[in-house]
């Protein structure tokens, strides 16, 4: 039958109906304004627990029973007016009344299953399809009031509810006995059989209100709907899962593999959605086993992330599961997924917590392209379990640096005062931390320098008596680019600040000139700007690149200096390129990369191997490349690295050189640049892999970055930038400044902050490690030194605070004697405000006067 006819013959039917039966189904109008009213109520209750409440904390079933008695109370309406029974709730007069009663108990069950989880979390969206079809179910009141093609709609829908409330009913079987014996408390344990009425409500439905054939045909197709997208993402999940673990498989033939086997999956794999479902199964989504029943253990690996339940995930379980390892999964999930931070070892839960309030204290230093930010965080516990051992938590927080930043200072707030932190050896730190933490359960906090620009916080104990206060200081030089400074807010990842206000304080040592800031900014009499908003971790000013004045800070016998950088060019004609190509390049990029040969050699990395790109294979190799999800380009295997050049573009969701540190790769990286090789790299512009970032870092590579038009200046000139640094001189590139260490000349006055000296030893520092990164020994005792003296944070050096002294002692953690302490907006190098320096001058004549005077008396 045709639609048209299909629509309009069920359209007039259903305006056809007899006005005994719509009368009937509103009688009496109370019964549904109560059960939507009361509905209402505790949908909105749950929505604010579930966004402001704590989660899943045992002992606090408050919540839970509101919902309970409020799906009681209309249980009691439907008794008293004799609308409830166990075959007349489903009679088509009255079964309107009893859909209401299974939704109130469907929020009721969800209520309780964050107390007693049967359920993990459900995905989004498992959310919106549930409201959907419950919106669907309360709708079908005014079916006969509504049109004909929001009619089909309706029905298409309770076809899939069908499904779902199929799929829950069966998934809930081995708990069917415990409700049983659970109903006798209260009748709370026949939560368990709510999917199973809903499905008999669901059936009711369509017996009372479908009045012809064709309407189960609708209803079918929204079985059928869910059916093949169900099977759609089996046979994806069962595709894709024995390609990885092919992969994994095949991999002991190719005896030349330098990586472990989960770079090439990461390197391949299509990165989306169902990727990393497949990834996080069993770490964060419910499987199955082979009784269709959930895993009582998920997982023993770690990973900070709430379990969830997905249907989807679970029916695919079924059928097909990941032979890789968690740590392996772990792994590409770094590689590939913003998600690092979750994968840090715990020593404590921290599912609790959240970031309740953030200060950020920030001086810039416009004429020395330079910044000190000092972040206060407050961390809050949020469980309500009862007793010390089970509402104790640690406090994860991994802080996104700017390029080139170091962290120069930790404190912690120890029973209302702060304890600032001592600068030691990354070793006895963290023997510290794990043996107080872990052990003995007391106060500790702990900074550790990590790659990509991170460094990760650890604050123990959080308890629900008060929220843990700790202050983290960081100092940053500011990338300059066409003629413009700009600063960005510091982000972190850790206790969620989702609802965190942040307050901000900018102060700026010399006048800033063309200043550009968010407009909700205002400026007080001292010149300095405040803002108090929710955390916006994309806040950022820009202002105009200006002249940088004389300056000169001088400790331990040395000063040092900041200074503009122009790069010295040397001469080299490049013979060869290699294209390090992967998704980040877009096709017009290996387009214009083409035009660059000019007599040169172009080579690509392919299958362990280099092969030479020409005009027969150059299209579908580097289409081939371009789907890569990352590349980790050898360099070692460049044998004229004098003539060759490597041109690059990444992002920094890639892999960190530790992920495979005790790889065949490490091994031969590290004595190829051991060997003092460098490497010449040009980076295009758009990112800059944390693979590459960190041999940067490490002064492995001679960098420059820009366009292709910059590119093919250089080679057209036959030039390249030098690295310039040394024992006297270190280079910030991104700032374009250098700063430069000297004898120190006492004729000369400081008039900067202690900031050059730390940035200076952090470069130092990272320059001095280079490929011995790969080593277990390059922290040696001159290093860490370096580190203590400066006070900064690197690879071989930690900050700590520990809750006495006796604490110190033990591990041997000590301050150095003469050195710059942690750094502090005292020690920041201002120049005082005009009020500022009639303060001084008054304190100053004071202290002068009370001494001349006792003077006078002692002589007298």
């Amino acid at each position: 039958m045709p639609f048209k006819v299909l629509f309009h013959k069920q359209n007039h039917i259903m305006q056809n109906q007899t006005e005994s039966i719509a009368n009937s189904n509103e009688k009496p109008k109370w019964i549904y304004s109560s059960g939507y009213s009361l509905l209402a109520f505790s949908l909105i209750l749950f929505v604010i627990v579930d966004y402001f409440g704590a989660r899943k904390d045992g002992e606090n079933f408050t919540v839970f029973f509101i919902h309970y008695f409020l799906a009681l109370g209309f249980a009691g309406i439907l008794l008293y007016t004799r609308n409830l029974g166990l075959r007349k709730s489903w009679h088509k007069t009255r079964i309107h009344q009893t859909t209401i009663l299974l939704n109130l108990f469907l929020i009721s069950a969800y209520a309780l299953n964050r107390q007693l989880p049967v359920f993990e979390d459900s995905t989004d969206w498992l959310c919106v399809f549930l409201l959907l079809t419950s919106a669907t179910t309360l709708s079908y009141r005014f079916f006969n009031a509504l049109p004909g093609w929001i009619n089909l709609i309706q029905q298409v829908i309770l076809g899939c509810a069908i499904m779902l409330y199929s799929y829950f009913s069966i998934y809930v079987t081995n708990v069917y006995i415990i409700g049983s014996i659970g109903v006798l408390a209260i009748g709370v344990g026949a939560h368990i059989f709510v999917p199973i009425f809903l499905l008999i409500g669901a059936i009711a439905l369509i017996y009372n209100s479908s009045y012809k054939k064709h309407s189960y045909y609708w209803i079918g197709l929204g079985c059928v709907l869910v059916l093949a997208a169900t099977v759609f993402f089996m046979l994806e999940w069962n595709s894709r899962v024995s390609a990885m673990d092919r992969k994994a498989n095949q991999s002991v033939l190719n005896s030349e593999a330098e990586f472990p086997v989960w770079v090439d999956i990461s390197q391949s794999i299509n990165n989306d959605w169902i990727t990393e479902r497949i990834l996080k199964s069993n770490l964060v989504y419910t499987v199955s086993n082979e009784h269709f029943q959930w895993e009582l253990f998920p997982s023993g690996a770690t990973w900070d992330e709430s379990k969830k339940h997905d249907p989807l995930v679970f029916l695919s379980s079924l059928t097909s599961k990941s032979a890789l390892s968690d740590e392996t999964r772990i792994k590409i999930l770094q590689a590939l997924t913003d998600s690092r931070h979750r994968a840090q070892e715990r020593l404590w839960r921290g599912d609790n917590l959240t970031t309740s309030y953030i200060v950020s204290d920030v001086d810039i230093y416009p004429d020395l392209r330079l910044a000190y930010t000092e972040k206060y965080l407050n961390i809050k516990n949020n469980s309500t379990h009862r007793g010390w051992w089970g509402a104790t938590e640690e406090a994860i927080c991994t802080f996104q640096l700017p390029e080139g930043s170091v962290v120069t200072s930790l404190s912690l707030w120890i029973n209302g005062k702060e304890e600032k932190s001592i600068l030691t050896s990354k070793q006895k730190a963290n023997k510290a931390y794990t043996t107080i933490v872990g052990k003995e359960a007391r106060d500790p906090s702990v900074l550790h320098w990590q790659e990509g620009n991170t460094v990760s916080v650890r604050i123990f104990p959080c308890t629900q008596k008060e929220e843990r206060k700790f202050k983290i200081g960081i100092t940053s030089p500011l990338p300059e680019a066409d003629g413009k400074v700009v600063y960005r807010n510091i982000t972190f990842r850790g206790p969620n600040p989702e609802k965190a206000k942040e307050t901000i304080r900018l102060r700026f040592i010399g006048e800033p000139v063309n200043l550009t800031i968010p407009t909700e900014f205002t400026k007080n009499n001292k010149g300095e700007y405040f803002l108090e908003h929710h955390y916006d971790p994309d806040l950022a000013l820009t202002f105009s690149a200006v002249p940088v004045r004389n300056n000169q800070f001088s400790f331990d016998g040395y000063s040092y200096s900041m200074a503009p950088y122009k790069p010295t060019f040397q001469a080299v004609q490049f013979s060869k390129l290699f294209l390090d190509i992967n998704n980040s390049w877009s096709q017009t990029e290996t387009a214009e990369a083409r035009q660059l040969v000019n007599n040169r050699e172009v080579y690509v990395y392919l299958d362990n191997e280099f092969i030479k790109l020409g005009s027969d294979n150059w299209e579908d190799i580097t289409t081939d490349l371009r789907k890569r999800n990352f590349s980790l380009f050898p360099f070692h295997r460049i044998k004229d690295a004098a003539q060759s050049l490597v041109i690059s573009k990444g992002k920094e969701l890639s892999p960190h050189l530790r992920d495979f540190k005790e790889s065949l790769f490490a091994q031969r990286v590290s004595g190829y640049f051991s060997a003092n090789n460098k490497i010449k790299l040009y980076n295009l512009k758009g990112g800059v892999s944390t693979y590459v970032s960190s041999f940067r870092e490490l002064r492995g590579l001679e960098f420059a970055e820009g366009d292709i038009t910059g590119l093919k200046t250089l080679l057209q000139n036959n030039q390249f930038p030098m690295a310039e640094e040394s024992d006297a001189q270190i280079v910030l590139h991104d700032s374009q400044m250098m700063i430069q260490k000297t004898k120190a000349d006492s004729s000369l006055k400081d008039n900067a902050p202690d900031h050059l000296a730390r940035l200076f030893a952090y470069n130092d520092i990272m320059r001095k490690v280079g490929a011995n990164y790969f080593k277990d020994d390059y922290i040696n005792k001159e290093l860490v030194n370096e580190a203590s003296t400066a006070y900064v944070v690197s690879p071989v050096s930690s900050l700590i605070v520990l809750e006495t002294k006796e604490d110190y002692e033990r591990f041997g953690i000590q301050d150095k004697d003469k050195s710059l302490h942690n750094a502090s907006k005292q020690s920041s190098g201002a120049v005082p405000e005009p009020h500022e320096w009639a303060l001084i001058i008054l304190f100053a004549m004071l202290v002068l006067y009370t001494s001349i005077r006792r003077y006078k008396l002692n002589v007298q």
